[in-house]
């Protein structure tokens, strides 16, 4: 009874290398020397580990050679500091008429005559210290006041922006700003100047 070839779980194998060279002793030793390094055993190759997918954070390096990862953007920090946009024109209000009392004694007409007036700046001034001094019951004062007072005594008032001028002034600590927005009162510096215009 033949008998059963045994089976094993491991793998045979053989490896049956013939050669035949011939040539100068020098050549033939770097042939051996080359094939004693093909007859080594191959290195088996290292499963290469994947990098798990995501966000990859860049290191950078400082000045004293560590490395820190980089702080992330915040998003309210990368909006403010975003290309501006181009403000968009600044559209004057519209000037109304309100109803004042401008004729009674003393009336803006005979306050006004007193004073060499020369331009629009010299009008808001003396419209201002018109309205503090003989209309105190008006305030706070506005633009649409100021208005009222150029249209009444008939000094030009068409301008696209009235109310530069007054702003103008304002810059230039003539006038201040009142207790509500967009009103104005003429102080002390603005007075002077109306005295030492009065004066010439």
């Amino acid at each position: 009874m033949a008998k059963r070839p045994i089976k094993g779980n491991g793998n045979s194998k053989i490896r049956l290398i013939v050669l035949e060279a011939e040539g100068p002793e020098g050549e033939l030793s770097q042939i051996a020397s080359a094939i004693k390094d093909a007859l080594r055993p191959s290195q088996v190759a290292q499963p290469r580990v994947a990098k798990p997918q995501g966000q990859v954070i860049e290191q950078h390096a400082d000045t004293d050679g560590e490395f820190e990862a980089p702080e992330f953007e915040d998003a309210d920090y990368v909006e403010e500091t975003s290309a501006p946009t181009a403000p968009k024109p600044r559209k004057p209000a519209k000037r109304v008429v309100v109803h004042m009392d401008l004729d009674s004694p003393v009336s803006l007409a005979e306050f006004a005559t007193k004073y060499p007036i020369k331009n629009d700046k010299d009008r808001f001034l003396v419209a201002l210290a018109f309205l503090k001094e003989h209309r105190p019951d008006i305030s706070p004062i506005n633009a649409d006041h100021l208005f009222t007072c150029f249209k009444s005594m008939d000094w030009p008032s068409g301008a696209r922006d009235f109310s530069q001028p007054l702003r103008n002034l304002k810059a230039e600590h003539f006038v201040d700003a009142g207790e509500e927005r967009g009103t104005y009162v003429i102080n002390h510096v603005g007075e002077g100047k109306l005295k030492k215009l009065l004066e010439g």
